[in-house]
């Protein structure tokens, strides 16, 4: 079975660009400071998420034998998480970005560490290894080009969140765009977790 590559994008821009720690602070930041000001923590988080993706990349491929002999249970796993992930979009769509006026700017090492105390890219690392990426994992340089497209796909993130946090901030600034945009992003979550715990296949 080769990879989904329709369901690993939506998997890969919707779950890096919904609302988290990451995100939720890039906006915060950029709508007090600028991009300028923030760029070194959007940085930070970049690399901390390269570094992580590595990891789970190796973990993953150094245990795929054991992987391939519960990779139906793990598919089923994955799906229930992006479920999880999908509840968690919808009942969070109407929450604004809060910000302080005392805040100061997060540095590069801030962006760095934070992935590594984020169970949400933590988990997106390992679903995205065990499950979507797995028909690739025996492949020599899998682990050398998906941290960086990964990577890549984090920085657009948070770079849209950052550069855009103001703006964001008042266009979803009612409820029923709020709603809206948590509906979208919901139901593109749960086409990904029917189609990895096979439902769609």
């Amino acid at each position: 079975m080769g990879v989904n590559v329709p369901a690993t994008l939506i998997f890969a821009v919707v779950t890096t660009l919904t609302p988290g720690p990451n995100n939720i602070l890039c906006a915060s930041s950029g709508a007090l400071y600028g991009y300028r000001r923030t760029l070194p923590f959007v940085v930070g988080i970049a690399s901390g998420f390269f570094t992580l993706m590595l990891l789970c990349g190796t973990v993953t491929t150094l245990l795929s034998t054991y992987i391939a002999a519960v990779a139906p249970v793990l598919r089923i796993i994955g799906g229930l998480y992006i479920l999880w992930l999908a509840v968690g979009v919808y009942r969070s769509s109407g929450k604004l970005v809060e910000h302080s006026e005392d805040a100061r700017p997060l540095r590069f090492w801030n962006g760095y560490i934070l992935q590594f105390v984020n169970p949400k890219c933590i988990f997106y690392g390992l679903t995205m290894y065990s499950t979507f990426l797995a028909p690739l994992l025996g492949e020599q340089w899998t682990l050398v080009w998906s941290p960086v497209a990964l990577a890549g796909v984090s920085f657009c993130s948070v770079s849209t969140w950052a550069l855009g946090g103001q703006l964001i901030r008042r266009w979803i600034n009612t409820p029923a765009r709020a709603r809206a945009l948590g509906i979208v992003l919901s139901l593109a979550l749960v086409y990904t977790a029917l189609d990895l715990a096979g439902v769609l296949s």
